[in-house]
């Protein structure tokens, strides 16, 4: 029993220096380190968020935070001020806790979806601006496409709604993507209601651009085609349609789907050289009794009994000269 506590304090002798050491050296160098979140995240779009970041022996290097969005980084915070350049919807409060630390608070408020996400960066750097240690943390805000989205339009030169059965159109439907990313797809009302059809998708640079390539039939006879952007919890849903196309000598639709027989076009112009006459739609003829074709025979007969009447005055007028 005597040997272990002769060992025990022969051990604890050649400890206290160490002790003392730690104890009496600056807190300069001690190791740094830091952390960084965010009290919110993903936030929705025009909230409020902070960044918190947490500084542990700090001593006498500086405090940098900075911000990276599509590859470009921005200072925000250098030491315990915001730098004049950023937008004053940043704020910067600084707590200094019991333990030593420090606690960097920057507020962000009414957060846009287009200027504010990206990678917050909290970092410590030395006097001459070397980089001790940092940690990041990225931002993702809620966001709904804008108001005017989607946008559809007929995306091939010819964008009249009137065609042939077989002609070949180009849809598109162009909108923000959103985030999370809103789904998708394109829908049909005519003589085959609610048929949903397939469109290939592009995303560039936050948006949509979905065009859908259709050969117009029968079935698209006096339909609309729809453009629907929505989230699978029912929270959003805007859309667009292009239509009704009139699809000529095909069947119309009305919103019960009762389908009617569209009369046949009649067509007037000159012969061209191919043997077809012109494309321009007329109503029918009208018959010799009908409207201002019967009043333009009537006027004929007239003409003739004025005529008898003016021979038969004269006639008479030199009668009773004779006599």
């Amino acid at each position: 029993m005597m040997m272990m506590n002769c060992n025990m304090a022969g051990r604890l002798f050649y400890l206290l220096p160490l002790v003392l050491i730690t104890l009496y050296l600056p807190a300069s160098s001690l190791a740094q380190s830091v952390t960084a979140s965010f009290q919110t995240n993903p936030v929705d779009e025009d909230r409020t968020t902070i960044l918190i970041c947490n500084v542990n022996n700090l001593g006498t290097n500086n405090v940098v935070i900075d911000r990276t969005i599509y590859s470009r980084t921005e200072q925000l915070v250098s030491g315990t001020q915001i730098l004049p350049s950023v937008d004053d919807n940043f704020f910067l409060s600084i707590n200094d806790n019991a333990d030593g630390s420090k606690t960097y608070f920057m507020t962000i408020r009414g957060v846009y979806h287009i200027t504010d996400p990206g990678t917050y960066t909290c970092r410590i750097e030395s006097a001459g601006g070397a980089v001790i240690t940092s940690q990041s943390a990225i931002l993702s805000i809620n966001y709904n496409p804008i108001s005017s989205d989607p946008r559809c339009s007929i995306a091939d030169s010819n964008t009249d709604l009137t065609r042939l059965s077989g002609d070949e159109v180009v849809l598109a439907c162009t909108s923000e993507i959103g985030y999370p990313p809103v789904d998708i797809k394109w829908s049909h009302s005519g003589c085959n209601k609610d048929r949903y059809l397939p469109g290939p998708t592009v995303t560039s640079f936050g948006f949509y651009n979905s065009e859908l390539k259709i050969a117009l039939s029968d079935q698209d006879n006096g339909g609309m085609f729809t453009c629907t952007l929505s989230r699978p919890d029912g929270s959003y849903s805007k859309s667009c349609s292009v239509g009704p196309f009139v699809v000529l000598g095909g069947e119309v639709c009305n919103m019960e789907s009762t389908a009617m027989t569209a009369p046949s076009p009649t067509y007037v112009g000159k012969m061209t050289t191919d043997g077809m006459k012109s494309n321009a739609m007329t109503a029918p003829s009208l018959s010799p009794t009908d409207g201002i074709m019967a009043t333009e025979g009537n006027d004929s007969w007239t003409h003739v009994a004025n005529k008898l009447l003016c021979i038969c005055c004269v006639f008479c007028y030199v009668l009773c000269f004779m006599l």
